[in-house]
């Protein structure tokens, strides 16, 4: 019986799980849209934060770039795995940035959740 169950959730979750991924993907490039955007101004939170780590103010504009156009991809299937493998890469820079200048363990390993997930999107559906 609860084999049948279970065989009755997964064939439904089975049929809304494009559904669910693109609205995890859009949640994500919100997100990342939003975060993008903000290292666009150097004065904001981003800029003296990358000048504390030690990166140059051309790297804060070009990860912004990097995020916002990362963020679009995800919402565009065709190009969903593009945008989940360059915020796959960002991410992973982010948690090494993070460990190593003292930011906190929790900090770091929510970074290298959305690094997996944005594997996950960066593979998911290729032929879409």
């Amino acid at each position: 019986m609860i084999l049948k169950n279970i065989e009755i959730l997964r064939g439904k979750l089975t049929s809304i799980q494009p559904l669910l991924l693109w609205l995890v993907g859009a949640w994500f490039a919100y997100r990342l849209i939003v975060n993008g955007i903000r290292k666009f101004d150097p004065d904001g939170f981003w800029g003296p934060a990358f000048d504390e780590w030690g990166y140059p103010v051309w790297f804060l504009f070009l990860i912004g770039f990097l995020e916002t156009t990362g963020g679009l991809a995800l919402l565009i299937p065709k190009f969903r795995h593009f945008g989940g493998l360059i915020l796959a890469v960002i991410m992973l820079g982010a948690f090494f940035t993070r460990l190593i200048h003292g930011v906190g363990l929790d900090d770091a390993l929510s970074i290298a959740h959305f690094f997996i997930i944005f594997l996950y999107l960066s593979t998911y559906l290729r032929k879409s």
